[in-house]
């Protein structure tokens, strides 16, 4: 086997090369130390107290408030709020009330829970009360017709899409039912469907 030879050359640094090397690396070292003690300072020691409070801040950040917003509204619809916000902040984040909103009827001060509904009336509406009510099922698993989905009516003997719909749309337009019966106002539903239901749902 031939080896090439390997040669290897001297480099000449200058004296003032030297002292200029020298400088960077001092500068170089200097800002290492302060980067590292900046970081230590500011570091956090984990004791039960920090580790409650890291879980504390978690906690706390996560306090949002969803309702559904209905009625004289300018944009209904499920909204999203803060734990500690008002009837008036969910009307305010569902676009604000239209001209025809009969505020007065309702508590605008009231604190909003989450999974509530707000019926917003109109002035001159014939309704029992305004409506701020749990959404999905209640009075012992009875289907609320005033606050349930689409999605859950339909799980009503009788009841499809179409019906679910209608039924949806009713409230919206003319307000929550008085009274279960109330439901047959609604087109397509006669006293057949009506006694097929009526002991499955409610509108508390």
């Amino acid at each position: 086997m031939i080896c090439g030879s390997l040669e290897v050359s001297a480099v000449h640094i200058s004296g003032r090369e030297k002292g200029l090397m020298t400088v960077i690396l001092i500068l170089l070292l200097s800002n290492v130390y302060f980067i590292y003690i900046n970081n230590w300072g500011q570091k956090t020691v984990l004791t039960p107290e920090t580790i409650d409070s890291i879980f504390v801040e978690e906690e706390e950040e996560d306090k949002s408030v969803v309702v559904y917003v209905t009625g004289q509204v300018k944009s209904k619809g499920v909204v999203c709020l803060q734990e500690g916000d008002r009837v008036i902040d969910a009307i305010n984040a569902a676009g604000g009330p239209t001209g025809e909103a009969d505020l007065d009827r309702i508590n605008l001060a009231e604190l909003v829970t989450d999974e509530k509904w707000i019926y917003v009336p109109y002035v001159g509406e014939e309704i029992n009360h305004a409506v701020i009510g749990s959404i999905g099922r209640e009075d012992e698993g009875k289907v609320n017709i005033n606050t349930a989905s689409a999605s859950e009516i339909e799980r009503l003997p009788g009841i499809g899409p179409v019906l679910a719909g209608r039924i949806v749309d009713f409230r919206e337009k003319r307000g929550p039912f008085g009274t279960p019966e109330d439901i047959m106002k609604v087109s397509g539903i006669g006293p057949r469907i009506y006694e097929s239901i009526k002991d499955s749902i409610s509108v508390k």
